[in-house]
């Protein structure tokens, strides 16, 4: 039960309210269309709410993160001891954890979840947070026993108890924090190398994504829909996201976003302009009551794959294979949002033949390309499109290029969550100076 409670208060924060709208809104994932409404509309101009900041931070501290650490020990001090549901937990406080350091920054971790022993918890730095996630998934790892009947099974709205895709699931989240590393510490590439040497030890297919099902029944609808009522009153398409998809008519742009009445182009707008009567609204399609909530996937992994092989991260560089996971990516991604079989086959011509489809192995900078189509098929994951656009390039080349939103305090682009006032409140042990929303982290190039 503490599982459950952890992974539902995670998903609503991760898929509705405050972490989707506000990131969105900050990485360009996502446009207001100007309409400041309630907590999430100045997000634009890197005024997040206090609401917003001191939600979020609970998620990973109290309502989810606490209750993992809780079940850990219910599990690891039963008898028999129940090593699956320790492991379980531990996967999932691992992938919570690497969401909290992307978004904050230097946080606790080693201090954490312990108030009797460690009151005020120090932070430890990103990179330690990074290698610690990496340990804990192992740590997980060397638990899991497929041949014990002990685990969570009932509960697990993921994978039904299924410990091979829980091992599947720690290597999966493994290969994409070593991504993240990798720029800023190359001696990730072994280990990288090693998981995209034998990728059906990570997520192989769709069936295996890491998401929440819902059916549409009351009390059972999507966190999305669930906050806006089954409407959409301010979220509208991002023009970074229109400029890349319109001009290659991408099969997916009909169910990401709702054409206006008397309209037939897509137009998106920009962070903080107003939006007007030709402005499209992201689609009713992923706000509709039965829309999966997803927050790993194959076609993120096949793109990284992918990546690692364009840039020879681990394995020997190799364009043609990197086409392959690319092209293989770009087909499972527009098979998830269920784009038109025929559109998708359509798209997946090269441009001599009437489609769009880039030959990595010809393109002038593969990478590039690569991390372009990431992002737009992150773009109703705001907080992975965010750490995508962060990782993509040094500072003033990220992919794609984004600009100051208008009106927005003149300086660097967002680059973080500052911390919760309630944690500023009650912790002495608060980095000495506290974080900008502008300070880079250590990830980031």
């Amino acid at each position: 039960m503490l599982f459950g409670y952890a992974v539902t208060a995670w998903d609503v924060s991760k898929n509705s309210g405050d972490s989707y709208i506000a990131v969105g809104f900050i990485g360009q994932s996502l446009s207001s269309g100007a309409d400041f409404s309630d907590n999430w509309g100045s997000s634009n101009l890197y005024n997040v709410s206090t609401n917003v900041l001191g939600n979020t931070w609970k998620v990973y501290f109290s309502t989810a993160g606490n209750n993992l650490k809780l079940a850990i020990k219910n599990a690891e001090t039963a008898n028999p001891v129940n090593n699956n549901a320790a492991a379980q937990c531990k996967i999932l406080l691992a992938q919570l954890m690497y969401e909290c350091t992307t978004l904050y920054g230097d946080v606790p971790f080693t201090q954490a979840w312990d108030p009797e022993k460690f009151p005020y918890p120090k932070y430890d730095s990103q990179q330690s947070v990074l290698e610690s996630v990496l340990s804990l998934l192992e740590e997980a790892k060397a638990q899991i026993d497929p041949s014990s009947p002990f685990k969570i099974a009932d509960y697990d709205v993921f994978y039904g108890g299924n410990m091979s895709k829980w091992t599947k699931l720690a290597n999966s989240i493994k290969f994409k924090t070593l991504m993240v590393m990798a720029d800023k510490d190359p001696s990730k590439a072994a280990a990288i190398g090693q998981l995209v040497s034998n990728p059906t030890t990570m997520i192989a297919s769709a069936a295996e994504n890491l998401r929440v099902l819902y059916t549409g029944n009351t009390n059972n609808e999507n966190p999305k829909f669930r906050l806006f009522g089954g409407e959409n009153p301010f979220t509208y398409a991002s023009k970074a996201v229109t400029d890349i998809m319109v001009p290659k008519n991408d099969p997916r742009l009909k169910k990401y976003f709702d054409l206006p009445t008397g309209q037939t182009q897509y137009i998106g707008v920009p962070a903080n302009v107003d939006a007007n009567a030709s402005t499209s609204l992201i689609s009713l399609y992923l706000y509709r009551k039965n829309a999966p909530s997803l927050i790993l996937s194959y076609q993120e992994l096949l793109f990284l794959q992918a990546e690692a092989y364009a840039r020879g991260l681990g394995v020997a560089k190799n364009l043609t294979t990197a086409n392959t996971l690319y092209k293989q990516a770009l087909q499972v991604a527009m098979e998830f949002y269920e784009a038109d079989p025929t559109d998708i086959a359509n798209y997946m011509k090269t441009p001599a033949n009437g489609g769009h489809l880039v030959d990595l192995t010809t393109a002038a900078d593969p990478v590039k390309e690569i991390h372009l189509e990431q992002w737009v098929d992150l773009m109703d994951r705001p907080l992975e499109a965010f750490v995508q656009w962060r990782r993509s390039g040094p500072d003033g080349s990220e992919v794609p290029l984004l600009t100051l939103p208008k009106d927005a305090t003149p300086g660097p682009l967002i680059r973080r969550f500052t911390l919760s006032p309630d944690e500023l409140a009650a912790n002495p042990n608060i980095p000495n100076p506290q974080p900008k929303y502008f300070d880079k982290m250590w990830f980031d190039l």
